[in-house]
């Protein structure tokens, strides 16, 4: 792909004056590519597929805003860019879309794969190496908290009871919030099993000799949000 967006519009003009705003680049520093006329016989129109490509480097933000949303658009799926945060560690992408659902897919797996191949594109070309997440309708952030909760009332669950607690398999991202949510509770400490990309997480009682043993495994299943 060597171009950054690839807008979809009823004529040219109005697919160029989209792009830009999209990208955040003047219309007269990009070079549009189209498709069709925007005309389809005598009564209907045909929309015009234009490809934008950035006369100079483009961004950081203008690169994975339009590598994203032409991803999604691959889909059949519109979708627009809500918000865009470059934190320290991380770009976040925000996206909202009346498909939501689609994007996000069951415990976040289609957003997961759709995150993955984003980063895989993009990332080689950034000028700043840092790991892009991608957000749908604030999925993430409810993720986020929902764990956020569940790491606490675990912790507290194997603190009385004294058994491991084995949780759902995660992606990277989450078992981190999980790891990161009990780092400070010293009353347990947190493993990741498993091979792949997505691990479980293992909560485990700290004993009074130090030691790292468990007993008497208790599994725990939480079913994740599923959005279909």
């Amino acid at each position: 792909m060597n171009y950054i967006l690839e807008i979809e519009s009823k004529n040219k003009s109005d697919a160029q004056k989209r792009a830009s705003e999209i990208l955040g680049i003047p219309e007269e520093e990009l070079e549009f590519e189209s498709e069709g006329s925007g005309l389809f016989g005598m009564m209907a129109r045909k929309p015009v597929v234009v490809r934008v490509r950035a006369k100079n480097e483009p961004g950081d933000e203008a690169l994975i805003k339009g590598v994203l949303l032409t991803l999604i658009s691959k889909m059949g799926i519109e979708a627009e860019v809500d918000d865009f945060e470059d934190t320290e560690e991380n770009f976040v992408v925000h996206i909202e879309s009346e498909d939501s659902g689609i994007l996000i897919g069951r415990q976040g797996k289609t957003l997961d794969a759709l995150q993955f191949l984003l980063n895989l594109l993009v990332t080689p070309d950034l000028k700043t190496k840092k790991r892009i997440l991608v957000d749908v309708a604030r999925y993430r952030e409810r993720r986020k908290k929902k764990l956020n909760k569940l790491a606490r009332s675990v912790a507290d669950r194997v603190a009385k009871s004294g058994r491991s607690v084995l949780l759902e398999s995660m992606n990277p991202y989450e078992r981190r919030i999980v790891h990161l949510t009990l780092e400070e509770d010293e009353r347990v400490t947190t493993r990741s099993e498993g091979n792949g990309l997505y691990k479980r997480v293992r909560v485990v009682i700290v004993r009074e000799d130090d030691s790292e043993e468990y007993y008497e495994e208790e599994e725990y299943y939480e079913e994740g949000d599923s959005e279909e």
